[in-house]
C-alpha cells in the first residue's frame, strides 16, 4: 500500500509540476507575445486615425492646388501693396491724382525717416503727414481711398478734422507708408 501511496504522490507532484510549468510558460513566454500583439494592434489603429488624417489634409491641399492661380494672383496683389521700393515721388503723384478725383487739395505733405516695424524686421514704415482740404465728404472718401482703395499699403494713424467758416474741411493726417526695404523708401530724384 505504501508503493501506491508513493506513486499518487509522484502522479500529483508531476501533475502539479505540469500546472507550474504550463503557468511559468504561459507568463514568461505567451503573456508577453500576447500585451505586444495588443500593442502593434493599437499602434495599428493609430496609424489608421493618421492616415485618415493625412488624406484629408492632402485632399484640402489638391483643392487648393486647384485654386494656385488665385492664390498668386492675391499674393502678388499683396506685394504690390508692400512694395520693395516705395518711389515717394510717384506715390505724392498718384495721390495726388487720386485726391482731385474726389475734390480736396492736398496742401502740404511732410516724410519722416523710414522706421522698422517691430516683430517685421524686413518691414519699413514711412511717415507721411499731409493736410487735405474739401468737402466733409471729400475728405471722407479721400480717406477711404487711402486706407482701402489705393494699392499701396498704408496706415492712417491720426486725423484732426477742423471745419471752416466756409463750409470746408481741414483733415491734418499723420499716415504710414510701407515698404520691405529701408533704403528703398527715401524719394527718389526725378
Amino acid at each position: 500500500m505504501g508503493a501506491r501511496q508513493n506513486n499518487r504522490l509522484w502522479l500529483l507532484g508531476g501533475l502539479i509540476a505540469i500546472v507550474v510549468i504550463v503557468a511559468a510558460t504561459f507568463l514568461l513566454a505567451i503573456k508577453p507575445i500576447y500585451t505586444e500583439k495588443a500593442d502593434l494592434e493599437g499602434q495599428a489603429g493609430d496609424q489608421d486615425i493618421r492616415l485618415v488624417q493625412l488624406r484629408r489634409e492632402l485632399a484640402d491641399l489638391q483643392d487648393k492646388a486647384k485654386n494656385i492661380q488665385t492664390y498668386t494672383a492675391e499674393r502678388d496683389t499683396l506685394k504690390a501693396a508692400l512694395p520693395e521700393k516705395y518711389d515717394i515721388t510717384a506715390y505724392l503723384r498718384a495721390l495726388q491724382t487720386s485726391e482731385s478725383a474726389v475734390k480736396v487739395d492736398v496742401n502740404s505733405v511732410g516724410i519722416s525717416i523710414p522706421q522698422t516695424i517691430k516683430g517685421a524686421g524686413t518691414v519699413y514704415a514711412v511717415p507721411i503727414t499731409m493736410t487735405i482740404t474739401g468737402t466733409a465728404e471729400g475728405i471722407t472718401k479721400a480717406l477711404q481711398r487711402l486706407q482701402v482703395t489705393q494699392s499701396r499699403a498704408v496706415l492712417i494713424t491720426s486725423v484732426n478734422l477742423q471745419i471752416n467758416e466756409d463750409k470746408t474741411a481741414t483733415a491734418n493726417l499723420v499716415l504710414s507708408a510701407f515698404c520691405r526695404q529701408s533704403t528703398g523708401c527715401v524719394a527718389t530724384s526725378t
